[in-house]
Protein backbone atom coordinates (compact mmCIF):
# COMPACT_ATOMS: atom_id res chain seq x y z
CA UNK A 1 0.00 0.00 0.00
CA UNK A 2 1.35 3.08 -1.27
CA UNK A 3 0.84 6.20 1.52
CA UNK A 4 1.32 9.77 0.91
CA UNK A 5 3.81 11.98 2.12
CA UNK A 6 2.40 14.30 4.53
CA UNK A 7 4.86 15.10 7.30
CA UNK A 8 5.48 18.34 5.87
CA UNK A 9 2.40 20.24 5.52
CA UNK A 10 1.45 18.37 9.09
CA UNK A 11 4.34 19.94 10.73
CA UNK A 12 2.94 23.44 8.93
CA UNK A 13 -0.26 23.18 9.74
CA UNK A 14 0.66 22.81 13.57
CA UNK A 15 -1.04 25.61 15.37
CA UNK A 16 -1.19 26.52 19.02
CA UNK A 17 -1.67 29.97 21.21
CA UNK A 18 2.23 30.48 20.30
CA UNK A 19 1.98 30.41 16.97
CA UNK A 20 -1.73 32.51 16.80
CA UNK A 21 0.37 34.87 19.21
CA UNK A 22 3.25 35.03 16.44
CA UNK A 23 0.91 36.04 13.61
CA UNK A 24 -0.70 38.63 16.21
CA UNK A 25 2.76 40.49 16.92
CA UNK A 26 3.24 40.58 13.01
CA UNK A 27 -0.04 42.37 12.62
CA UNK A 28 0.70 44.91 15.47
CA UNK A 29 3.87 45.65 14.00
CA UNK A 30 2.06 46.29 10.70
CA UNK A 31 -0.73 48.05 11.97
CA UNK A 32 1.80 50.55 13.77
CA UNK A 33 2.68 51.28 10.30
CA UNK A 34 -0.45 51.48 9.34
CA UNK A 35 0.01 48.90 6.51
CA UNK A 36 -1.49 48.14 4.90
CA UNK A 37 -3.10 50.98 3.69
CA UNK A 38 -7.16 51.54 3.79
CA UNK A 39 -7.24 51.62 -0.15
CA UNK A 40 -5.24 48.45 -0.50
CA UNK A 41 -6.75 45.90 -2.61
CA UNK A 42 -4.20 43.41 -2.10
CA UNK A 43 -3.35 40.96 1.06
CA UNK A 44 0.20 42.10 3.25
CA UNK A 45 3.14 40.25 2.81
CA UNK A 46 2.67 38.35 5.52
CA UNK A 47 -0.86 37.09 4.67
CA UNK A 48 1.17 36.42 1.26
CA UNK A 49 3.62 34.42 2.75
CA UNK A 50 1.70 32.56 4.89
CA UNK A 51 -0.97 31.60 1.94
CA UNK A 52 1.74 30.76 -0.09
CA UNK A 53 3.62 28.26 2.03
CA UNK A 54 0.47 26.41 2.76
CA UNK A 55 -0.78 26.38 -1.10
CA UNK A 56 2.03 25.19 -2.65
CA UNK A 57 2.06 22.22 0.47
CA UNK A 58 -1.27 21.96 -0.97
CA UNK A 59 -0.25 22.04 -4.27
CA UNK A 60 2.54 19.11 -3.84
CA UNK A 61 0.16 16.97 -2.08
CA UNK A 62 -2.13 17.42 -4.89
CA UNK A 63 0.58 16.20 -6.93
CA UNK A 64 1.63 13.49 -5.35
CA UNK A 65 -1.84 11.75 -4.54
CA UNK A 66 -2.63 12.13 -8.66
CA UNK A 67 0.70 10.20 -9.25
CA UNK A 68 -0.20 7.98 -6.60
CA UNK A 69 -3.76 7.32 -7.98
CA UNK A 70 -2.39 7.24 -11.92
CA UNK A 71 -0.34 4.57 -10.80
CA UNK A 72 -2.75 2.82 -8.52
CA UNK A 73 -5.31 3.06 -11.56
CA UNK A 74 -2.96 1.20 -13.70
CA UNK A 75 -2.39 -1.24 -12.11
CA UNK A 76 -6.29 -1.05 -11.10
CA UNK A 77 -6.49 -1.71 -14.58
CA UNK A 78 -4.11 -4.01 -15.10
CA UNK A 79 -6.04 -6.21 -12.61
CA UNK A 80 -9.18 -5.76 -14.34
CA UNK A 81 -7.58 -7.11 -17.65
CA UNK A 82 -6.28 -9.87 -15.59
CA UNK A 83 -9.94 -10.89 -14.33
CA UNK A 84 -11.15 -10.08 -17.71
CA UNK A 85 -8.94 -11.63 -19.87
CA UNK A 86 -6.10 -13.23 -18.55
CA UNK A 87 -7.71 -15.65 -16.01
CA UNK A 88 -10.64 -16.54 -18.58
CA UNK A 89 -8.39 -17.39 -21.14
CA UNK A 90 -6.05 -19.34 -18.47
CA UNK A 91 -9.11 -21.38 -17.87
CA UNK A 92 -10.10 -22.20 -21.33
CA UNK A 93 -6.69 -23.26 -21.83
CA UNK A 94 -6.41 -25.39 -19.24
CA UNK A 95 -10.13 -26.67 -20.04
CA UNK A 96 -8.73 -27.36 -24.00
CA UNK A 97 -5.61 -28.75 -22.80
CA UNK A 98 -7.46 -31.48 -20.58
CA UNK A 99 -9.29 -32.32 -22.85
CA UNK A 100 -7.02 -32.69 -25.74
CA UNK A 101 -5.32 -35.36 -22.94
CA UNK A 102 -8.73 -37.20 -22.27
CA UNK A 103 -8.93 -37.51 -26.15
CA UNK A 104 -5.46 -38.80 -26.89
CA UNK A 105 -6.16 -41.12 -23.50
CA UNK A 106 -9.46 -42.55 -25.04
CA UNK A 107 -7.73 -43.08 -28.32
CA UNK A 108 -5.47 -44.49 -26.28
CA UNK A 109 -6.57 -46.84 -23.77
CA UNK A 110 -9.91 -46.09 -23.57
CA UNK A 111 -13.47 -48.25 -24.18
CA UNK A 112 -13.06 -46.91 -27.54
CA UNK A 113 -9.53 -47.77 -28.34
CA UNK A 114 -8.19 -50.69 -30.59
CA UNK A 115 -6.45 -52.53 -27.45
CA UNK A 116 -9.47 -52.16 -24.95
CA UNK A 117 -11.74 -53.79 -28.21
CA UNK A 118 -9.23 -56.27 -28.60
CA UNK A 119 -8.89 -57.18 -25.46
CA UNK A 120 -12.57 -57.40 -24.70
CA UNK A 121 -13.36 -59.11 -28.08
CA UNK A 122 -11.01 -61.77 -26.45
CA UNK A 123 -12.69 -61.30 -23.06
CA UNK A 124 -15.90 -61.88 -24.32
CA UNK A 125 -14.61 -65.34 -26.80
CA UNK A 126 -12.84 -66.84 -23.66
CA UNK A 127 -15.69 -65.75 -21.48
CA UNK A 128 -18.19 -67.52 -24.31
CA UNK A 129 -15.68 -70.76 -24.16
CA UNK A 130 -15.89 -71.24 -20.89
CA UNK A 131 -19.65 -70.50 -19.96
CA UNK A 132 -20.04 -73.68 -22.69
CA UNK A 133 -17.51 -75.67 -20.82
CA UNK A 134 -19.21 -74.98 -17.60
CA UNK A 135 -22.38 -75.65 -19.00
CA UNK A 136 -21.22 -79.08 -19.78
CA UNK A 137 -19.91 -80.14 -16.81
CA UNK A 138 -23.23 -78.44 -14.53
CA UNK A 139 -21.35 -75.66 -13.36
CA UNK A 140 -18.36 -77.76 -11.28
CA UNK A 141 -15.74 -75.42 -10.17
CA UNK A 142 -12.16 -76.16 -11.52
CA UNK A 143 -10.56 -79.22 -10.01
CA UNK A 144 -7.09 -79.21 -10.18
CA UNK A 145 -4.57 -79.17 -7.23
CA UNK A 146 -0.41 -78.28 -6.89
CA UNK A 147 -0.57 -75.70 -9.58
CA UNK A 148 2.19 -73.86 -8.28
CA UNK A 149 4.74 -76.73 -7.45
CA UNK A 150 4.08 -79.57 -10.25
CA UNK A 151 6.22 -78.14 -12.53
CA UNK A 152 9.35 -77.55 -10.36
CA UNK A 153 7.89 -81.12 -8.76
CA UNK A 154 8.69 -82.78 -12.17
CA UNK A 155 12.16 -80.94 -12.66
CA UNK A 156 13.13 -81.71 -9.08
CA UNK A 157 12.25 -85.85 -10.07
CA UNK A 158 13.95 -85.21 -13.54
CA UNK A 159 17.20 -84.42 -11.42
CA UNK A 160 16.70 -87.00 -8.70
CA UNK A 161 16.76 -89.62 -11.88
CA UNK A 162 20.05 -88.27 -13.34
CA UNK A 163 21.83 -89.39 -9.64
CA UNK A 164 18.86 -92.85 -9.50
CA UNK A 165 20.86 -94.06 -13.33
CA UNK A 166 23.71 -92.57 -13.76
CA UNK A 167 25.42 -95.55 -11.82
CA UNK A 168 23.45 -97.66 -14.80
CA UNK A 169 24.87 -96.24 -17.86
CA UNK A 170 28.67 -96.26 -16.61
CA UNK A 171 28.48 -100.20 -17.35
CA UNK A 172 29.10 -99.01 -21.14
CA UNK A 173 30.72 -95.50 -20.26
CA UNK A 174 32.31 -96.40 -17.04
CA UNK A 175 35.66 -94.12 -18.97
CA UNK A 176 33.38 -91.47 -19.33
CA UNK A 177 31.20 -90.15 -16.50
CA UNK A 178 29.67 -86.87 -18.99
CA UNK A 179 28.15 -89.15 -21.13
CA UNK A 180 26.63 -91.29 -18.72
CA UNK A 181 25.17 -88.01 -16.60
CA UNK A 182 24.11 -86.91 -19.94
CA UNK A 183 22.21 -90.19 -21.11
CA UNK A 184 20.89 -90.37 -17.27
CA UNK A 185 19.52 -87.04 -18.09
CA UNK A 186 17.69 -88.18 -21.03
CA UNK A 187 16.30 -90.97 -19.41
CA UNK A 188 15.01 -88.99 -16.42
CA UNK A 189 13.13 -86.44 -18.85
CA UNK A 190 12.17 -89.18 -20.77
CA UNK A 191 10.56 -91.07 -17.84
CA UNK A 192 8.73 -87.94 -16.11
CA UNK A 193 7.50 -86.95 -19.33
CA UNK A 194 6.07 -90.22 -19.81
CA UNK A 195 4.51 -89.91 -16.36
CA UNK A 196 3.02 -86.39 -17.00
CA UNK A 197 1.55 -88.26 -20.50
CA UNK A 198 0.05 -90.84 -18.75
CA UNK A 199 -1.41 -89.14 -15.55
CA UNK A 200 -3.35 -86.51 -17.48
CA UNK A 201 -4.79 -89.00 -20.03
CA UNK A 202 -6.33 -91.66 -17.76
CA UNK A 203 -7.42 -88.75 -15.21
CA UNK A 204 -9.20 -87.30 -18.01
CA UNK A 205 -10.33 -90.59 -19.28
CA UNK A 206 -11.97 -90.38 -15.85
CA UNK A 207 -14.63 -87.50 -17.21
CA UNK A 208 -18.70 -88.26 -16.27
CA UNK A 209 -19.13 -84.87 -18.56
CA UNK A 210 -18.06 -85.30 -21.98
CA UNK A 211 -18.01 -88.65 -23.98
CA UNK A 212 -14.30 -89.85 -24.29
CA UNK A 213 -13.19 -92.77 -26.02
CA UNK A 214 -11.57 -95.17 -23.17
CA UNK A 215 -10.22 -97.94 -25.30
CA UNK A 216 -8.46 -95.48 -27.33
CA UNK A 217 -6.95 -93.39 -24.42
CA UNK A 218 -6.34 -96.96 -21.81
CA UNK A 219 -4.46 -99.22 -24.33
CA UNK A 220 -1.71 -96.65 -25.62
CA UNK A 221 -1.29 -96.13 -21.94
CA UNK A 222 -1.09 -99.53 -20.82
CA UNK A 223 1.53 -100.21 -23.67
CA UNK A 224 3.33 -97.28 -22.87
CA UNK A 225 3.91 -98.08 -19.27
CA UNK A 226 4.74 -101.69 -19.70
CA UNK A 227 7.49 -100.30 -22.44
CA UNK A 228 8.53 -97.96 -19.28
CA UNK A 229 8.56 -100.94 -16.80
CA UNK A 230 10.35 -102.88 -19.45
CA UNK A 231 13.06 -100.44 -19.90
CA UNK A 232 12.98 -99.38 -16.18
CA UNK A 233 13.77 -103.30 -15.39
CA UNK A 234 16.80 -103.12 -17.84
CA UNK A 235 18.03 -100.13 -16.27
CA UNK A 236 18.13 -101.74 -13.07
CA UNK A 237 20.12 -105.00 -14.96
CA UNK A 238 22.71 -102.38 -16.23
CA UNK A 239 23.22 -101.48 -12.78
CA UNK A 240 23.50 -104.62 -11.11
CA UNK A 241 25.97 -105.79 -14.27
CA UNK A 242 28.06 -102.84 -13.53
CA UNK A 243 27.92 -103.49 -9.66
CA UNK A 244 28.88 -106.92 -9.99
CA UNK A 245 32.29 -105.81 -12.81
CA UNK A 246 32.97 -103.46 -10.20
CA UNK A 247 33.07 -106.29 -7.55
CA UNK A 248 35.19 -108.37 -9.74
CA UNK A 249 37.64 -105.31 -10.78
CA UNK A 250 38.42 -104.67 -7.04
CA UNK A 251 39.14 -108.12 -6.45
CA UNK A 252 41.84 -108.68 -9.88
CA UNK A 253 41.55 -110.77 -12.90
CA UNK A 254 43.16 -113.99 -13.55
CA UNK A 255 42.62 -117.31 -15.53
CA UNK A 256 41.44 -118.67 -12.46
CA UNK A 257 38.98 -115.95 -11.63
CA UNK A 258 36.93 -116.10 -15.05
CA UNK A 259 35.58 -119.62 -13.82
CA UNK A 260 34.65 -118.04 -9.87
CA UNK A 261 32.73 -115.67 -12.16
CA UNK A 262 31.26 -117.85 -13.78
CA UNK A 263 29.74 -120.27 -11.06
CA UNK A 264 28.14 -116.65 -9.11
CA UNK A 265 24.60 -117.26 -8.99
CA UNK A 266 24.02 -113.37 -9.90
CA UNK A 267 26.52 -113.86 -13.20
CA UNK A 268 25.00 -117.28 -14.74
CA UNK A 269 26.81 -118.09 -17.74
CA UNK A 270 28.74 -115.16 -17.67
CA UNK A 271 31.45 -115.30 -20.13
CA UNK A 272 34.46 -112.13 -19.58
CA UNK A 273 35.13 -110.94 -23.20
CA UNK A 274 37.25 -108.32 -23.90
CA UNK A 275 35.69 -104.42 -23.24
CA UNK A 276 31.93 -104.43 -24.65
CA UNK A 277 31.70 -107.84 -25.12
CA UNK A 278 31.98 -108.31 -21.36
CA UNK A 279 29.64 -105.56 -20.79
CA UNK A 280 27.04 -106.83 -22.98
CA UNK A 281 27.19 -110.75 -21.80
CA UNK A 282 27.53 -109.28 -18.32
CA UNK A 283 24.05 -107.30 -18.88
CA UNK A 284 22.23 -109.87 -20.12
CA UNK A 285 22.79 -112.87 -17.74
CA UNK A 286 22.84 -111.08 -14.57
CA UNK A 287 19.95 -111.48 -12.02
CA UNK A 288 18.58 -109.00 -10.12
CA UNK A 289 20.59 -108.46 -6.88
CA UNK A 290 20.37 -105.51 -3.97
CA UNK A 291 21.42 -102.86 -6.01
CA UNK A 292 19.64 -103.47 -9.11
CA UNK A 293 16.37 -104.41 -7.08
CA UNK A 294 17.04 -100.68 -5.21
CA UNK A 295 17.58 -98.88 -8.63
CA UNK A 296 14.27 -100.80 -9.90
CA UNK A 297 12.14 -99.85 -6.97
CA UNK A 298 13.24 -96.30 -6.85
CA UNK A 299 12.41 -95.61 -10.59
CA UNK A 300 9.23 -97.13 -10.22
CA UNK A 301 8.63 -95.05 -7.25
CA UNK A 302 9.58 -91.58 -8.89
CA UNK A 303 7.66 -92.87 -12.23
CA UNK A 304 4.96 -93.31 -10.18
CA UNK A 305 5.33 -90.16 -8.11
CA UNK A 306 4.93 -88.13 -11.45
CA UNK A 307 2.18 -90.08 -12.41
CA UNK A 308 -0.05 -89.16 -9.12
CA UNK A 309 1.22 -85.51 -9.52
CA UNK A 310 0.28 -85.64 -13.09
CA UNK A 311 -3.53 -87.23 -11.96
CA UNK A 312 -4.27 -84.61 -9.30
CA UNK A 313 -2.81 -81.89 -11.70
CA UNK A 314 -5.08 -81.80 -14.35
CA UNK A 315 -8.74 -81.49 -14.86
CA UNK A 316 -10.83 -84.10 -16.30
CA UNK A 317 -11.93 -81.85 -18.77
CA UNK A 318 -9.12 -81.53 -21.25
CA UNK A 319 -9.94 -77.72 -22.44
CA UNK A 320 -11.50 -76.91 -18.73
CA UNK A 321 -8.30 -75.44 -17.40
CA UNK A 322 -7.02 -73.54 -20.40
CA UNK A 323 -10.26 -71.63 -20.85
CA UNK A 324 -10.45 -70.54 -17.27
CA UNK A 325 -6.69 -69.49 -17.62
CA UNK A 326 -7.39 -67.43 -20.76
CA UNK A 327 -10.66 -65.80 -19.47
CA UNK A 328 -8.43 -64.84 -16.39
CA UNK A 329 -5.47 -63.93 -18.38
CA UNK A 330 -7.87 -61.33 -20.81
CA UNK A 331 -9.73 -59.74 -17.66
CA UNK A 332 -6.61 -59.22 -16.03
CA UNK A 333 -5.06 -57.75 -18.85
CA UNK A 334 -8.60 -55.54 -18.84
CA UNK A 335 -8.49 -54.89 -15.68
CA UNK A 336 -5.12 -53.43 -16.41
CA UNK A 337 -6.16 -51.25 -19.40
CA UNK A 338 -9.30 -50.00 -17.68
CA UNK A 339 -6.71 -48.91 -14.31
CA UNK A 340 -4.07 -47.61 -16.63
CA UNK A 341 -6.81 -45.23 -18.58
CA UNK A 342 -8.62 -44.59 -14.81
CA UNK A 343 -5.17 -43.38 -13.38
CA UNK A 344 -4.28 -41.28 -16.09
CA UNK A 345 -7.62 -39.58 -16.28
CA UNK A 346 -7.42 -38.69 -12.27
CA UNK A 347 -3.92 -37.68 -13.08
CA UNK A 348 -5.25 -35.32 -15.61
CA UNK A 349 -8.07 -34.49 -13.34
CA UNK A 350 -6.07 -33.56 -10.67
CA UNK A 351 -3.61 -31.67 -12.61
CA UNK A 352 -6.50 -29.86 -14.36
CA UNK A 353 -7.88 -29.20 -10.33
CA UNK A 354 -4.61 -27.73 -9.50
CA UNK A 355 -4.12 -25.68 -12.04
CA UNK A 356 -8.01 -24.02 -11.42
CA UNK A 357 -7.33 -24.10 -7.86
CA UNK A 358 -4.14 -21.94 -8.70
CA UNK A 359 -6.47 -19.87 -11.13
CA UNK A 360 -8.93 -19.00 -8.58
CA UNK A 361 -6.17 -18.13 -5.57
CA UNK A 362 -5.47 -15.58 -8.73
CA UNK A 363 -8.54 -14.59 -9.49
CA UNK A 364 -9.08 -13.59 -5.44
CA UNK A 365 -5.72 -12.40 -5.25
CA UNK A 366 -6.70 -9.66 -8.09
CA UNK A 367 -9.97 -9.22 -6.95
CA UNK A 368 -9.08 -8.77 -3.14
CA UNK A 369 -6.29 -5.91 -4.83
CA UNK A 370 -8.62 -4.01 -6.46
CA UNK A 371 -10.69 -3.78 -3.27
CA UNK A 372 -7.57 -2.35 -1.61
CA UNK A 373 -7.05 -0.22 -5.09
CA UNK A 374 -10.05 1.51 -4.47
CA UNK A 375 -10.12 1.91 -0.73
CA UNK A 376 -6.18 3.74 -0.94
CA UNK A 377 -7.59 5.78 -3.64
CA UNK A 378 -10.71 6.72 -1.58
CA UNK A 379 -8.10 7.11 1.64
CA UNK A 380 -6.27 9.14 0.01
CA UNK A 381 -8.85 11.54 -1.53
CA UNK A 382 -10.17 11.71 2.17
CA UNK A 383 -6.91 12.21 3.38
CA UNK A 384 -6.16 15.16 1.25
CA UNK A 385 -9.85 16.46 1.64
CA UNK A 386 -8.77 16.98 5.62
CA UNK A 387 -5.93 18.45 5.30
CA UNK A 388 -7.41 20.52 2.50
CA UNK A 389 -10.02 21.66 4.89
CA UNK A 390 -7.36 22.01 8.30
CA UNK A 391 -5.23 24.39 6.24
CA UNK A 392 -8.36 26.39 5.61
CA UNK A 393 -8.56 26.77 9.00
CA UNK A 394 -5.43 27.16 10.26
CA UNK A 395 -4.77 29.72 7.49
CA UNK A 396 -7.90 31.53 8.63
CA UNK A 397 -7.15 31.29 11.98
CA UNK A 398 -3.46 32.80 11.52
CA UNK A 399 -4.48 35.72 9.19
CA UNK A 400 -7.20 36.31 11.45
CA UNK A 401 -5.13 36.54 14.26
CA UNK A 402 -2.77 38.99 12.05
CA UNK A 403 -5.66 41.21 11.28
CA UNK A 404 -6.56 41.23 14.84
CA UNK A 405 -3.16 42.60 15.92
CA UNK A 406 -3.09 45.06 12.94
CA UNK A 407 -6.49 46.63 13.95
CA UNK A 408 -5.87 46.96 17.52
CA UNK A 409 -2.62 49.12 16.92
CA UNK A 410 -3.88 51.15 13.47
CA UNK A 411 -4.74 54.53 14.25
CA UNK A 412 -6.51 55.16 10.71
CA UNK A 413 -9.01 52.72 8.99
CA UNK A 414 -8.44 48.99 8.14
CA UNK A 415 -8.24 47.93 4.83
CA UNK A 416 -11.17 47.30 2.94
CA UNK A 417 -10.29 43.40 2.09
CA UNK A 418 -10.16 42.33 5.37
CA UNK A 419 -13.95 41.73 5.31
CA UNK A 420 -13.19 39.70 2.58
CA UNK A 421 -13.23 35.66 3.19
CA UNK A 422 -10.34 34.10 3.20
CA UNK A 423 -9.10 31.42 0.82
CA UNK A 424 -6.05 29.13 0.11
CA UNK A 425 -6.83 29.36 -3.77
Amino acid sequence: MRKLNTNNLEMLLRSDQQDLDRCERAGAVDGDKNTPIQSSKSMSKFETLEITKIAKSLTKLEDDKLKLISKLSQEKIQMQRKLDIQIPKSQDETNILAQNEFDQIEKIAGQTSAKHAEISEKLSFAEQSLRNIRTAINNRPLSVQMTNVYLPFMILLAFAEVWINSKAFELFFESSPLISLFLAAAVGAMLVFFAHISGITIKRAQSKEIIVDKPKMYVPMFVLNILVIIFIYFLAKMRQAFVAIQEQSTQGFNPDDFEKLLQDPNLQNLNIDAEQTSAIISLISTNLGEAGLFLLLVNLLVYICGFIAAFIRHDTHPDYEFAQKQYDKYRTALTKVVKAYDDKVASIDKRKSDIHTDIRKERDIADERMYEIDKEIEEMNYKVSELKSSALQVLRSRINAYRSGNRASRNKAEPMYFSQSINVE
